[in-house]
């Protein structure tokens, strides 16, 4: 069974829009921003989870990778599709949550041949003197 194509990835627009979520920290910005930018990150995930499903179908289904790719998946589809929830804070913290994964999807599946390769798992962001 042939896999389906996937595309090229606008790493840029994407980045631009994570990083546009993260600015949002400790700022006051009309709920209509906070829609425009829900909408966008849901695109994007939408377009990585594509990326994302492929390189899971490569894999051995049952294998631990696969459970746990395919697990994290799903959490990440189930949080894009949660809607920014009632309140200012509610936006502020899914639009958060959406940025994180969408991130996690773009290192991923966003770079050069969409190429899956297991990233280091870190608490945090790295230190800046790293």
């Amino acid at each position: 069974m042939t896999q389906p194509a996937t595309h090229p990835i606008d790493v840029a627009t994407v980045q631009s829009t994570i990083d546009d979520a993260r600015a949002l920290r400790g700022s006051s910005v009309k709920p209509g921003e906070l829609v425009a930018l829900e909408l966008s990150l849901r695109g994007h995930i939408s377009e990585l989870l594509t990326e994302a499903k492929a390189a899971a179908d490569r894999m051995w289904r049952g294998s631990m990778e696969w459970s746990v790719l395919t697990g994290r998946l799903s959490g990440i589809r189930f949080q894009a599709d949660r809607g920014l929830g009632d309140g200012v804070l509610a936006a502020h913290v899914q639009i958060a949550q959406l940025a994180l994964d969408c991130q996690w999807l773009l290192d991923e599946y966003g770079g050069a041949g969409n190429r899956h390769t297991p990233a280091p798992e870190t608490s945090g962001p790295p230190h800046p003197a790293a």
